[in-house]
């Protein structure tokens, strides 16, 4: 077995345990440089979907989505402020961490092709890793947080118009109108406010028929 893909593996571990640098700013967290990977690579998938292109398509989009941070494991993550007086060197990492190892070239060049945002396919990722990150920012925001509900109503100014995907901007603004318990409310609740399952709110023996 060739240890370099232990390595690897490895390094992907460090991030299930690294914090994101917003946390500095933000006070609270929820996410890992790990989570927000694995949300950005399901973002991308449906937006690569919604933009009309194919299954295999999209699975790219979410691999370039899973892999777009995996050298945070050795260069860190860097915020918006520490960016502006340190380069970490990227691309020599990703070099790196995929060195002797027989399908590194094949990582590479999906990453180059994320990095340089020319294909439809890599513009996906790209929008799914900032939907990821005002997902972040909305949940904090319901949890009243009022420094991420800056952050995210700043983003319809400073971000969201420069997606590259129209289903990224919709999403956006779906978002936006609407809250993080929607989806289970919509499937689960009426909307008379009544419960639709109520034998899970009330026990297996609740007869729904109303009392009168």
């Amino acid at each position: 077995m060739n240890k370099k893909i232990l390595f690897l593996i490895q390094q992907a571990g460090l991030l299930l345990q690294m914090p994101r640098s917003h946390v500095r700013n933000l006070g609270t967290a929820f996410d890992t440089v790990a989570s927000h990977s694995h949300h950005a690579s399901i973002i991308a998938y449906c937006l690569a979907r919604m933009e009309k292109l194919n299954h295999e398509e999209a699975m790219k989009a979410l691999s370039m989505a899973a892999f777009h941070d995996l050298a945070e494991g050795r260069t860190g993550d860097l915020d918006f402020v520490s960016k502006n007086y340190t380069k970490d060197d990227e691309e020599q990492a990703i070099k790196d961490q995929f060195k002797n190892i027989d399908f590194g070239a094949d990582l590479e060049k999906l990453l180059k092709e994320y990095n340089e945002r020319k294909t439809l396919i890599s513009k996906c990722a790209k929008d799914a890793d900032s939907l990821a990150q005002m997902y972040h920012e909305w949940v904090l925001t319901w949890r009243g947080n009022k420094l991420a509900q800056q952050w995210f109503e700043g983003d319809f100014i400073a971000r969201v118009p420069y997606f590259d995907t129209k289903s990224a901007k919709k999403l956006a603004f779906a978002m936006k109108d609407s809250n993080p318990n929607e989806w289970w409310w919509d499937e689960f609740v009426a909307k008379d406010g009544e419960a639709k399952t109520k034998k899970h709110l009330l026990g297996k023996n609740y007869s729904n028929k109303k009392k009168k």
